[in-house]
C-alpha cells in the first residue's frame, strides 16, 4: 500500500514537473508579444495586414480597361501589371495590394 502510494506520488511529480516548462514557456511568450505590442506596433500591423488576392486586382483591371494581363509582379506593398488593352494599347499599371486601389497608369 505504501509502495503504490509513493509510485503514484511520484508519477504526479513527474507529470507536473513534465508540464510546468511548457506553461513557463507559454508565459514567456505572451510576455514578449506584449512587449512588441507596446513598443512598435508598425510590425504587427504589417503582420497582420493581408493582401487583396492578385485574381481580384485582375479581374478589377479586366472590367476597367478591357483586354488582358501580360505579366504581373508584386513589389513591396505593389502589384506592378502589364496589360494590353483590346486597342493593343500597352499599359503598365501599378496597384495598392492592400487595397486594390490603382495608383497610377503608364
Amino acid at each position: 500500500m505504501l509502495r503504490r502510494s509513493f509510485l503514484m506520488g511520484l508519477s504526479v511529480l513527474v507529470a507536473t514537473s513534465v508540464a510546468l516548462p511548457a506553461s513557463a514557456q507559454r508565459g514567456r511568450d505572451r510576455d514578449q508579444r506584449g512587449f512588441s505590442q507596446g513598443w512598435d506596433r508598425s510590425d504587427d500591423r504589417e503582420a497582420q495586414r493581408q493582401d487583396v488576392p492578385l485574381n481580384s486586382v485582375i479581374r478589377d483591371l479586366r472590367m476597367r480597361y478591357g483586354g488582358q494581363h501580360l505579366d504581373a509582379q508584386k513589389r513591396g506593398d505593389r502589384y506592378v501589371i502589364a496589360w494590353i488593352t483590346e486597342e493593343g494599347r500597352r499599359l503598365t499599371i501599378e496597384v495598392d495590394a492592400s487595397t486594390g486601389r490603382v495608383i497610377s497608369t503608364r
